[in-house]
């Protein structure tokens, strides 16, 4: 039995936690729509994997309020992880997984989020039903790419119909999460447009990453406008001024949000404001590190938000 020492001990330590937990909750800031501005994990996935705990806080001392789970540690259990996040004031309301891996772990992919407190769990990648991918593994990515099939698409948008089934029983939402290949068109037709027109609006939502629609050359301001029933969520993130269009070649040329090609003003004028929930800021190419690029997305949102 603890002593009454022990225990006002404790309590206090508790008390100074939930304090720091409020506290960094309110410092918070929000960006473009009022919303509260997340970063995408896997921005800063090397600093994750050497202190997930250290980099949660340096992120929440930046300001953000939210994250999307991709690249956690191996073996980090959802109740850690919701702790690690609550010291920070921080929310976890969407979380990535390949088409591969929803196909071959869903239940236990969408019991990690239920522990979690996640609302969406969403594809990061699409896949296909026979194995002309999988024979060299290292190479899949960008094989596939170059090589899938409107058919292939179809094959996905009836995965995602299944996947939205199984996370709307369990009080998910499923999402799916674009690169530049959706863009690319089969005799007139759009592959993106194909998954929206074949997945179910009540169990599939998109979540368009902007920066990959400017990579294949469309506009990312056309499919907020017409679709906007349809998008709920962002990947703030932004490509060099001279990027390469291309709808075949998985080749990211981003920089930091607001010092690249993307007029984001027009971007979020174009976002529905009763539709769009989440944005996650993302960067995948570098000339400083991670943390310090993360701060300048955030720094330039913030501002944007402050003169909507």
């Amino acid at each position: 039995m603890l002593s009454r020492r022990a225990f006002l001990e404790r309590g206090s330590l508790a008390l100074a936690a939930m304090s720091l937990s409020a506290a960094r909750a309110a410092e918070a800031q929000t960006g473009p729509l009022g919303r509260p501005i997340g970063l995408q994990l896997y921005t800063i996935r090397d600093a994750v994997a050497k202190d997930l705990a250290g980099t949660l806080r340096a992120i929440a001392e930046i300001g953000y309020g939210e994250v999307e789970l991709a690249g956690i540690p191996a073996g980090t259990t959802a109740s850690e992880l919701r702790r690690m996040l609550g010291d920070n004031g921080l929310t976890a309301p969407s979380m990535h997984a390949s088409m591969a891996d929803l196909q071959g772990g869903l239940q236990e992919r969408i019991d990690y989020a239920k522990g979690l407190g996640t609302e969406h769990l969403v594809c990061a990648f699409p896949w296909t039903a026979d194995s002309r991918f999988r024979d060299k593994p290292g190479q899949a990515v960008v094989s596939l790419a170059s090589g899938i099939t409107l058919d292939d698409w179809k094959w996905n948008a009836e995965q995602l119909n299944k996947i939205g089934a199984a996370c709307k029983q369990a009080g998910l939402r499923c999402g799916y999460h674009n690169h530049n290949m959706e863009f690319r068109s089969y005799n007139g037709v759009v592959a993106y447009d194909e998954l929206l027109k074949l997945t179910d609006p009540q169990l599939v939502t998109m979540e368009m990453d902007i920066a990959w629609v400017v990579t294949a050359g469309a506009d990312p301001v056309k499919y907020l406008k017409k679709h906007d029933d349809r998008i709920s969520m962002l990947h703030v993130k932004d490509v060099i001024k001279d990027v390469h269009v291309t709808v075949d070649r998985l080749q990211p040329e981003t920089t930091e949000v607001g010092s690249g090609k993307i007029d984001w003003k027009r971007v979020f004028k174009a976002a529905n404001p009763k539709r769009l929930t989440h944005y996650f800021v993302e960067q995948e190419n570098f000339d400083r590190s991670p943390l310090e690029s993360v701060k300048i997305s955030f720094d330039y949102l913030k501002g944007l938000g402050a003169r909507d």
